[in-house]
C-alpha cells in the first residue's frame, strides 16, 4: 500500500461528530451499511447536481471486499455496469472529509479515505461507463475499445492507459467536489518503472492522473472532456510520462 496512507493509519483521528457509529475514531462496519443504505439516493442526487447530468440505473451496496485476497487495497469500491460496491471494511478516516476536525484535516497531506468520496469515485466509473454506451448506441461516435467493458472482458483488464484516464477522471471530481484531501503538486513520474512499482500506485493513479486531467477538463468540460477522452485512444507509457504528447494527438469529436 502506498506510503503515505500507512502513514496516515498510525494516527488516531478525533472523535467525528455524526449520527454514525465510530470504533477508534473510525467508521465502524455496520455504521458504512448504514450510511450507504440511508444515503445513496442523496449522493446520487448530489453528484447529479455537480455534474449537470442524470445518472441512470445506479445501484449501491456495502461489501467487506478486503476478505477478497485479490483485492487491491487501494480500492475502496468496486464498479460493475449499474452495480457499486464499496467497501464496509473499517479503512475509513470519517463517513464524510466535512465530519473530520480542522486540525486533524490540516494534519493530511493526501487522503481519499471517505465514505462518500468513495461513493462519488464509484458513482464516476458509472457515469464514464454511461458516456461510453450513450455515444456507442445513441450518437454513433466510437469509443476506444480499451473503454469498452465487452472488450476488457478478453483483454488486458489492467491497461494502465486506460485505468490512468478513468481513475484520473473519478478523483478529479472528487477534488473539485471538496469530497477529498490532496494537498501540493504529485511526485512527477520520470520512467516506465515510475509508473509500475506497487509503492508509486497511489501517486500515479490517484494523485498524478487527476493532476495530468485539470486543465483539460476545466476547459472542456467534464462532459464534452470525458467523452473525447473516450474517442480517442488510452495514453501510451510514453504519453503517460509527458502527457502533452497524448493531448498534442487528441481530435475531436464530429457532431
Amino acid at each position: 500500500m502506498y506510503r503515505i496512507l500507512v502513514i496516515l493509519f498510525l494516527f488516531v483521528p478525533a472523535q467525528e461528530k455524526g449520527e454514525y457509529p465510530l470504533k477508534n475514531g473510525r467508521p465502524t462496519s455496520k455504521g458504512i451499511d448504514l450510511y450507504i443504505e440511508e444515503n445513496s439516493e442523496k449522493l446520487i442526487q448530489e453528484l447529479e447536481n455537480f455534474i449537470d447530468d442524470t445518472l441512470y440505473n445506479a445501484n449501491i451496496y456495502t461489501e467487506d471486499l478486503s476478505r477478497n485476497n485479490e483485492h487491491n487495497p487501494l480500492e475502496l469500491g468496486n464498479y460493475y455496469p449499474n452495480e457499486i460496491f464499496i467497501t464496509n471494511a473499517e479503512v475509513f478516516l470519517a463517513y464524510e472529509l466535512e465530519a473530520l476536525p480542522r486540525v486533524r484535516r490540516d494534519s493530511i497531506i493526501t487522503s481519499n479515505l471517505f465514505v462518500n468520496a468513495a461513493v462519488f469515485h464509484e458513482l464516476m466509473h458509472h457515469y464514464i461507463y454511461q458516456l461510453s454506451i450513450e455515444m456507442l448506441r445513441r450518437d454513433h461516435i466510437d469509443v476506444d475499445r480499451s473503454y469498452q467493458s465487452f472488450f476488457r472482458i478478453y483483454s488486458n483488464r489492467d491497461n494502465p492507459g486506460s485505468r490512468f484516464i478513468e481513475e484520473g477522471i473519478c478523483e478529479y471530481v472528487t477534488l473539485r467536489m471538496k469530497t477529498r484531501i490532496s494537498r501540493g503538486r504529485p511526485r512527477i513520474p520520470r520512467s516506465p518503472r515510475d509508473l509500475t512499482r506497487d509503492e508509486n500506485e497511489y501517486n500515479v493513479f490517484y494523485r498524478y492522473a487527476p493532476y495530468c486531467l485539470e486543465n483539460f477538463l476545466d476547459t472542456q468540460g467534464l462532459k464534452n472532456g470525458i467523452r473525447i477522452l473516450l474517442h480517442n485512444r488510452p495514453p501510451s507509457t510514453e504519453e503517460m510520462l509527458d502527457m502533452d504528447l497524448y493531448f498534442d494527438r487528441l481530435h475531436g469529436i464530429d457532431q
